[in-house]
């Protein structure tokens, strides 16, 4: 094993607050009240959105068809207690890197939580111009890495997005099960991971 990725949101960062902020801005437009959603609503639309493998927000501002759009507050994201320590742990061992669907400015982020030293590939959707679970992300972060899919591991917290592609290329995988990523089940072998762990300390005993 050569190179770990990892996922940012639920994986890296805590993203309740963004999520419940989000859904409760959106509940105050005027489109919203109209239809007389609540932000119970909506966040549960992102709950159903996620289990069915669809994209979770842009499918709900779809469904209902809304024109303003509440922003991703990444200001609220809230880096989870054991991952600085983990990552550095990793870092003496391994090549690290992201593979994320993320805005623009990830790089800023990661330098404000104190973790962009340790990751020597970022891979963010914003800048490649590709989304997961298309496979091409992961084929172009192990390019950048010049490593096998074998010597790879993806780690992160959704089974559509991160595990299905990046086992499809032979890449070994770790779910970590939380967020509205818990709410999935393998829906084949191609969706089982190699590792299924809650909190990112426990890579240390994988």
């Amino acid at each position: 094993m050569k190179v770990l990725f990892f996922d940012v949101g639920y994986t890296l960062v805590n993203e309740d607050a963004v999520w419940e902020r989000r859904c409760q801005e959106q509940a105050q437009t005027d489109e919203a009240k109209k239809l007389g959603l609540s932000a119970d609503d909506i966040y549960r639309e992102i709950e159903i959105a996620t289990v069915s493998r669809k994209p979770q927000f842009r499918t709900v501002i779809n469904k209902f068809g809304f024109k303003e759009v509440a922003p991703y507050r990444t200001e609220l994201e809230e880096l989870y207690e054991d991952a600085p320590v983990v990552i550095k742990a990793l870092a003496q061992k391994y090549e690290l890197g992201i593979i994320a669907n993320q805005l623009d400015g990830l790089k800023d982020r990661l330098e404000a939580f104190g973790l962009l030293q340790y990751f020597k590939y970022i891979i963010s959707s914003w800048d490649v111009q590709v989304m997961k679970p298309d496979i091409r992300i992961f084929e172009y972060a192990l390019g950048k890495a010049n490593c096998s899919a074998q010597e790879a591991c993806m780690i992160g917290d959704r089974l559509d997005n991160d595990i299905l592609p990046a086992k499809s290329l032979g890449m070994k995988t770790v779910w970590i099960k939380r967020g509205f990523g818990a709410l999935q089940k393998p829906l084949s072998k191609s969706e089982e991971p190699d590792y299924t762990i809650n909190k990112l300390s426990q890579l240390l005993e994988i």
